[in-house]
Order: C-alpha cells, then sequence, then structure tokens
C-alpha cells in the first residue's frame, strides 16, 4: 500500500493550521473566523497527532465544523472540502485508494485557504 497517508496529513496540516497571528483581523465580519483559526491552531498544535490516528482525525473533523460555520463564503466550500477529507480518515480502517483521485482536489482547497487567511487575518499558514 502507498504511504500516502502521512503525505496527505503533512500538506493538509501545514495548510489547516494556523499561527496565532489573529491580530491581523480587522472588520468584525472576519473577527469570529480569525479567532475560530487561532484556535483551531491552539488545538492541533497541542494534539501533536497525525490523520493515521482515528481520535485526531475525528477531533480534527469537529475542529473544521466549527471553522467552517465562521468561515466566509470565499472559503466555506475549501473548508468542507477538507472536513470531508478528515471524515475518510476518522473510521476504524480509512480507505486511502478513494482519498488518493482526489489529493489534487484536497491541495488546492488548502492553498486557498491558506491565501485566504493571509489576506482576510494576516495569518501566514505553515510557518
Amino acid at each position: 500500500m502507498r504511504r500516502i497517508a502521512p503525505r496527505l496529513a503533512r500538506g493538509v496540516l501545514v495548510a489547516a493550521a494556523v499561527t496565532p497571528l489573529v491580530a491581523g483581523c480587522g472588520s468584525p465580519d472576519t473577527g469570529a473566523y480569525c479567532a475560530a483559526l487561532q484556535a483551531a491552531d491552539a488545538q492541533w498544535s497541542q494534539a501533536g497527532a497525525s490523520l493515521e490516528d482515528k481520535a485526531a482525525a475525528t477531533s480534527f473533523v469537529a475542529t473544521v465544523k466549527t471553522v467552517e460555520l465562521t468561515a466566509p463564503d470565499e472559503v466555506k466550500s475549501e473548508w468542507a472540502s477538507l472536513q470531508t477529507l478528515f471524515e475518510k480518515f476518522a473510521t476504524d480502517a480509512p480507505d486511502l485508494t478513494e482519498v488518493a483521485p482526489e489529493l489534487k482536489d484536497f491541495e488546492d482547497a488548502a492553498q486557498r485557504i491558506e491565501a485566504h487567511a493571509k489576506e482576510t487575518c494576516g495569518i501566514d499558514l505553515g510557518q
């Protein structure tokens, strides 16, 4: 079996993890989103787990749902895409063959989230 999970998890988590630079959030419309990103970053950095762990993947799903609720329309579908990805790992036996064909779409979503977080909240993802 190809070792897609570690590469996929690393790439997605780098793109989805955020640094606590919420001070860059300016408007009230984006404040809740930026705060949710900061909270997600704190949770993910404390977890120290990967998507290969079902409990960690389940936790990531819950966190992504929280962020998605506050996400602006510009990136709401991208967060939904990441939620779909994490849900595929939140099972006893993840089927990674299902993930491989969609990997490019997930990576694209993560890149759009990264760019939007930097522009909207002043957060430089993956740093």
